[in-house]
């Protein structure tokens, strides 16, 4: 990284990507919709994680083009927002309110803990109609995993 962090840095370092495929790759039904996504988002946080001194400025075009607003993620399973005590003991729930504005979908560790990964909070605010749209989908889609 430019300019170099010290060996002995301990922290997070959080940036952004654009990941993007074609609409019909990822509306595929079962599991190649969703490959298609992961694939698409892996590759973005590939390059994104690679020093490129060009990145961020394509990433200032990227956003110029797209005609709909992005998805973003807000939060993180790795930021243990469950183990944070400000002196009142830890807290009962975690919400990120501004997903409301921006439209980001919030990602933490379950409230009993993501010890191997098992358990993820993911909250998204939408409207009525696409709220109820979103969860027979998300319905559908964790049934087909499950099979």
């Amino acid at each position: 990284m430019e300019p170099h962090i010290p060996d002995k840095y301990l922290g997070n370092c959080i940036g952004t990507c654009f990941a993007s495929a074609p609409r019909m790759d990822i509306a595929a039904t079962g599991a190649d919709g969703l490959f298609a996504a992961c694939a698409a988002i892996a590759a973005a946080v590939d390059e994104g994680m690679r020093y490129d001194q060009g990145y961020w400025d394509r990433c200032r075009e990227h956003r110029a083009e797209v005609t709909t607003w992005p998805l973003s993620v807000a939060g993180s399973p790795r930021f243990r927002v469950y183990d944070v005590d400000f002196g009142f003991g830890s807290p009962a729930k975690v919400e990120i309110v501004s997903v409301a504005k921006t439209g980001a979908m919030s990602v933490a560790e379950g409230r009993g803990g993501c010890s191997g990964g098992i358990e993820i909070e993911v909250g998204i605010a939408l409207s009525p109609e696409r709220m109820e749209r979103f969860r027979r989908c998300f319905r559908d889609e964790v049934a087909w995993l499950s099979s």
